[in-house]
């Protein structure tokens, strides 16, 4: 058999998981041979045309406590193609498959470099294995949202380390990743384990992240590891028990490296942990042979057995959910008000807490609107607000609920935004298609923008002549993925698509349009569009990701809040926070704060700055609010006296500081 061949540049790369340099040469070639050096054996390499049994039983089934004479190649099994029919009945991309790890498996470890033709050589007798190559091609060279270096397998399962920029409200990198990717096929594979963290840490949450798995359709794939740093193997048993118990693939790659010098681990580190050349090239070879091995054995085997979604209700939503006038302090009465909504997400859905008012001076709340009601925008007086219940967009003073429209679209993003001449801009949905248009305060005179796409969210800001959006689609949980960004005129109704324009927002007073632009994968920072003169400038900022701006009523300062996120673990450990005039360039900094999903409102004079947003506890999720002078930068932790917390995830999704009546 001739050789298997790859570029090493995972060399270069050996790093990943740790600051120390290596000192490993680079050779111009490196060449694994996956018969006698992997000493796999011969029945455990799958070949395309033979389809394995489909239910498995414990007659032919190794125990747990045998998983060292497991294959290093898996058969499928029942289990795995009742999941894989029932992830296409679900909509899932049958040419997807998705890594949910840590620095061993990202990109440039694990086998990236079959998405680069000319990185690889798989040599006469492995061509079979191009076929899977291709069906999987785009998804080899890429970091899906639940694979970073730092990643355990409790991170996984936490929104503090999800990617803002990528990741929605409350999501955790592997709900993220599942969402967006849709993948057919997951591989799970945890190498570090911390010190005095025990088995059976890791088992519950291993439980938690394979059953998120299989409830979206994804057939899970548990892997061992080369290393044994806790001295017991007592985590490759753990996977082994858990792949026994859910009938699952187990890519048992510890077998695979066994004949290997040093049993693929690296001798130059020779710290336990990290594996060599052979072991990385090894472990990508071997994944693709189990990718290859499990796809085909799932579209070989025909499930007649495969358990069909059933659609989830929609909660009810009848007239009894609009409440009875406030007993708080009402739009008309109150001084200082800053109006926001709350939303929970609870197993993937998203549920409106209601509308509050808090006087910042006061440091009084109330609850103005109860759960299932959302703030969309408020009139340019500050005497009233547009919220939303379900598919019903309102008008109210407080105490009254005037009812605009019953064709609103609901999302948790913003449909609608009252512009500074009393009219209002809205989307609405009555068909198979969502539309772009204006309305009077009272709901009348509807006139419809042409437009050749699916709006699903408008951009809070505006000068009076220019509004931005976004199209895109949402699922029926609410969950929406954003596709192009636009500019419309509301004078001559004419739209034009903004390309590598992210959150467009216009400047009160009609001069410029700030907005984000990708530097490099997973980073966004701020770019600013001068709208007189049809040019752009970027304005990059200390920070890996733009998550909020805002402008100042008078135009002159943009607030910008920039996350500094880790490279290692992905989680947001702080943030800077600027004040950028976009025409002389000029910048002040204000203090940091470390909030999830921030917004960031001007009092209605451009004095202050109020923050609000999530910070996260052991065992809950509270809503912290920071009042800053945006002259001397001295601010005020208003946080206690929300009171606003619980054990599921809490964020504001819109916010605003009303004008005084």
């Amino acid at each position: 058999m001739k050789p298997f061949i790859a570029v090493p540049f995972l060399l270069l790369l050996l790093t990943s998981c740790s600051s120390k340099p290596t000192s490993v040469p680079v050779t111009p070639t490196v060449t694994v041979s996956p018969t006698a050096e992997l000493a796999p054996p011969p029945t455990a390499i799958i070949a395309p045309t033979i389809a394995p049994d489909a239910t498995p039983t414990t007659d032919t089934r190794l125990l747990p406590d045998q998983w060292q004479q497991w294959p290093v190649v898996p058969s499928v099994t029942g289990r795995a193609v009742e999941i894989y029919h029932t992830g296409q009945l679900m909509g899932n991309n049958l040419h997807a498959f998705s890594k949910i790890g840590d620095c061993q498996n990202v990109k440039a470890a694990f086998m990236g470099f079959f998405d680069l033709p000319d990185r690889y050589n798989l040599g006469t007798d492995y061509q079979y294995l191009q076929e899977t190559i291709d069906n999987f091609s785009g998804y080899f060279n890429t970091d899906g949202q639940a694979v970073k270096g730092g990643f355990n397998a409790a991170t996984v399962l936490s929104p503090m380390w999800a990617n803002p920029d990528a990741c929605l409200p409350g999501e955790s990198p592997l709900e993220c990743e599942l969402r967006i990717t849709k993948p057919s096929i997951v591989f799970i594979s945890f190498e570090v384990w911390w010190e005095g963290r025990t088995s059976e840490t890791y088992e519950k949450y291993m439980r938690q992240i394979i059953e998120m798995v299989i409830a979206h359709g994804a057939v899970p794939i548990l892997a061992t590891k080369a290393d044994n740093v806790e001295g017991d193997h007592d985590i490759n048993l753990t996977t082994a028990r858990l792949a026994y118990e859910y009938d699952l693939p187990l890519w048992n790659f510890w077998l695979a490296v066994q004949p290997l010098p040093y049993h693929g681990m690296d001798p130059v580190r020779n710290d336990g942990f990290h594996i060599s050349t052979d072991g990385w090239n090894t472990r990508s070879f071997t994944g693709l042979q189990v990718l290859d091995g499990i796809w085909h054995g799932v579209l070989n085997t025909d499930s007649t057995s495969a358990i069909i979604p059933t659609a989830t209700p929609e909660p009810t939503r009848s007239a009894n959910l609009i409440p009875t006038p406030i007993s708080g302090p009402a739009l008309a009465t109150s001084s200082e008000r800053i109006v926001f909504s709350l939303v929970s997400r609870h197993e993937g859905r998203y549920d409106p807490q209601g509308v509050y008012l808090f006087d910042p001076s006061k440091r009084n709340i109330a609850q103005l609107l109860g759960p299932g009601f959302t703030f969309q925008s408020a009139s340019p007086d500050g005497r009233f607000l547009l919220v939303s219940q379900a598919n019903s967009l309102y008008r109210t003073d407080g105490s009254i609920l005037t009812l605009l429209t019953n064709q609103f679209v609901s999302t948790n993003l913003l449909n609608a935004l009252w512009l500074p001449d009393g009219h209002i801009a809205l989307i609405t949905h009555n068909g198979s298609n969502n539309s772009l248009g204006l309305i009077k305060d009272d709901g009348s005179g509807w006139t419809e923008f042409p437009v050749d796409s699916n709006p699903i969210e408008i951009y809070p800001s505006t000068d009076g002549t220019h509004i931005t959006w976004a199209d895109g689609s949402c699922d029926s949980s609410g969950q929406c993925t954003l596709g192009d960004t636009w500019l419309t005129d509301l004078s001559s109704r004419e739209s034009k698509v903004l390309s590598g324009m992210g959150s467009p927002i216009v400047s009160p007073d009609g001069q410029e349009m700030a907005y984000t632009f990708i530097p490099a994968e997973n980073k966004s920072n701020l770019a600013i569009a001068y709208l007189n003169e049809n040019r752009t400038r970027e304005y990059p900022l200390a920070g890996d990701i733009l998550a909020e701006m805002a402008w100042q009523p008078n135009g002159e300062w943009l607030a910008v809040n920039m996350d500094i996120r880790s490279d290692s673990s992905g989680r947001v450990t702080g943030s800077n926070n600027y004040l950028i005039n976009p025409l002389d360039f000029s910048s002040k900094q204000l203090p940091s704060i470390n909030f999830l999903n921030p917004n960031t409102v001007w009092d209605p004079k451009g004095d202050r700055l109020a923050w609000i947003g999530t910070e996260w506890f052991e065992t809950s999720y509270s809503i912290h609010l920071w009042v800053i002078d945006a002259i001397t930068g001295q601010g005020a932790d208003l946080s206690d006296a929300l009171g606003l917390e619980g054990s599921d995830f809490l964020f504001v999704n819109n916010a605003a500081w009303l004008v005084q009546p």
